[in-house]
């Protein structure tokens, strides 16, 4: 595929899609050729959507702004391309997020989906793309979410039925809370 022919394709896609296409454009050209580590994979393919599904397989690309556009574009569950220190998964929640306990109080951690059951990741700092994944807040302190015990700072992500904590500084490694 020739890069007029990856613009033409951009222009005649719905419009929802016309303008992260086009950021993808930016990333992936330059004038009108392809950069040279993108070339051959443009070579290869006859449409955007092929591209973008050959960045998304490149496990060179998995930390990059590019395959966090690619994967959002692609509405796949990219969290099997990282390894989660901790994962707990088919959690049934009663309200619209994942309760998080501090002392007295209590907020929603929430998950991106309208879902009533719930995945909660805990990922070691830089160890998955966070450009792939939405920004809540971050969380410092003990805290309890799912039955495990948290002390240390941590980001707090949201994807597709999915709560994401990314350890930022660790005071203690998560334990099973006790049963009440």
């Amino acid at each position: 595929m020739e890069v007029a022919e990856f613009r033409a394709q951009i222009d005649a896609a719905p419009p929802t899609l016309q303008e992260p296409l086009r950021r993808i454009a930016l990333y992936v050209t330059c004038g009108d050729a392809f950069r040279p580590d993108f070339a051959e994979a443009a070579r290869a393919v006859g449409s955007y959507q092929e591209l973008l599904h050959a960045i998304y397989a490149d496990d060179a690309q998995k930390h990059s702004l590019l395959w966090a556009e690619c994967a959002r574009l692609n509405r796949r569950n990219w969290l099997r391309f990282f390894q989660p220190k901790m994962a707990l998964e088919n959690l049934r929640m009663k309200t619209d997020g994942l309760p998080v306990e501090m002392g007295e109080a209590v907020f929603l951690a929430p998950t991106g989906s309208r879902d009533n059951i719930a995945n909660l990741y805990v990922f070691e700092h830089g160890a998955f793309n966070r450009q792939a994944a939405d920004f809540v807040t971050s969380i410092a302190g003990r805290f309890t979410v799912a039955d495990y015990r948290f002390f240390g700072i941590y980001g707090l992500y949201k994807y597709r039925g999915n709560v994401i904590l990314e350890e930022w500084e660790v005071e203690q490694e998560p334990e099973r809370a006790p049963q009440r």
